[in-house]
């Protein structure tokens, strides 16, 4: 009963912050378009929500290794209720622009702490059993959030400004932090002695994770895949405005459709994700967006792009939420900071990379990005073979 009750209040903390979180996404690039009006700008805004993960996701989780992860995460959270107040004050003050992209990136590196603090925190909430069904209900959270935060964050400006919106955006924060201060995990934690050391603690987590197969195959798996995502994503709404001459409202309708097949996809992953092998789950997915992106390759009608990349939706929340019940499961208690932080963002790193090279594809050939997003999905699927993730059977 005690382990339902912790599940369920991180559950509902990462709600309430999360929609936070979505207010935060959809206001400061209204914020910042409104008092400089420059595309430069806006290029460097991006740059620097990208910049924590680059140089701060390897060595992010020993951290919460060797030092009390309850702590670490209070901090973080504090931080963040404290920098998010910042921004509007800022800018009604008319400070320097670049004061402000400091602070975005200080919201930007802090989130990547309390992130990977929430993952092992949910992670230690339930028995390894159960650690598929915590997953799904993750990414369900995030489908609905990202699915009605736009919307919800456009009514709270109309209503109480942008500083109202940013001062619930802090709350959702302090209410995240009350749950951490309350949370009792699972297990007992097993940090590092205090005389390891940050290197060695790093050292350790790194050989423990190229020492074992699954976990290592997985991340070089997921790897490849994600950069045909990034060759694809970066480029979405210029290949439906510019390539497809969409209107707003169709392009408001391509990805209210997305939304939609990625709440579905999470739906299907927690009813039907005990049915059948992991290792099955992985490359069946894996095909499943290859397709969708193949889909896409038609980008002469609406429908079959739609279509496509509704597909991709539905397998995208499938595969990450396998991706996290696997390394979660795969992961002592010990290196579980490491392992999380180095495999997030090992996945996520060749972002700003592929960035840059999807916007050189369309410009050389719209289609380039789509066939460059097969060609790594079934690269990916094809590594689940080589070295055997698809006879994967249970954690």
């Amino acid at each position: 009963m005690k382990k339902l009750k912790e599940e369920s209040k991180l559950l509902l903390g990462y709600a309430i912050s999360g929609m936070g979180d979505q207010f935060y996404i959809f206001a400061i690039p209204l914020l910042m378009l409104s008092k400089t009006h420059s595309s430069i700008i806006m290029g460097l805004l991006t740059a620097v929500e990208y910049l924590p993960t680059a140089l701060f996701g390897l060595i992010i989780g020993p951290i919460y290794d060797i030092y009390p992860r309850k702590r670490i995460m209070l901090i973080s959270l504090v931080m963040q209720m404290l920098l998010i107040l910042c921004v509007p004050i800022l800018t009604a003050n008319k400070i320097s622009i670049y004061l402000i992209l400091l602070i975005v990136f200080l919201l930007g590196s802090f989130d990547l702490i309390s992130w990977t603090g929430y993952q092992i925190f949910i992670a230690e909430s339930v028995d390894t059993e159960e650690l598929s069904s915590v997953s799904g209900k993750v990414g369900l959270i995030s489908s609905i959030q990202k699915t009605f935060g736009p919307g919800i964050s456009a009514i709270i400006i109309n209503l109480l400004n942008y500083m109202g919106g940013f001062l619930l955006d802090s709350l959702s924060f302090g209410y995240l932090a009350l749950v951490i201060r309350n949370y009792q995990p699972l297990h007992e934690e097993k940090n590092a002695t205090a005389q390891s050391s940050f290197k060695k603690g790093t050292k350790d987590g790194i050989k423990f994770l190229f020492s074992q197969h699954t976990i290592k195959w997985l991340i070089i798996s997921f790897l490849v895949a994600n950069i045909g995502f990034q060759a694809v994503i970066p480029m979405l709404t210029f290949v439906l405005k510019q390539a497809m001459n969409l209107s707003v409202n169709m392009v408001s309708i391509f990805f209210t459709v997305s939304a939609v097949a990625s709440i579905i996809g999470n739906f299907a992953y927690l009813h039907l994700n005990k049915k059948f092998k992991i290792g099955f789950q992985l490359v069946m997915i894996g095909l499943l967006i290859a397709l969708g992106f193949s889909i896409m390759l038609n980008t002469k009608s609406f429908i079959m792009v739609t279509s496509g990349y509704a597909l991709v939706s539905f397998g995208s929340v499938w595969s990450q939420a396998n991706f996290f019940t696997i390394i979660q499961a795969k992961t002592p208690i010990q290196y579980k900071g490491t392992i999380t932080a180095v495999s997030t963002s090992l996945t996520r790193i060749i972002g700003p990379i592929m960035s840059l090279v999807s916007g050189v594809l369309v410009n050389c050939e719209v289609h380039l990005i789509f066939i460059v997003a097969v060609i790594c999905l079934i690269g990916s699927v094809l590594l689940n073979f080589v070295s055997g993730l698809n006879n994967l059977k249970e954690l």
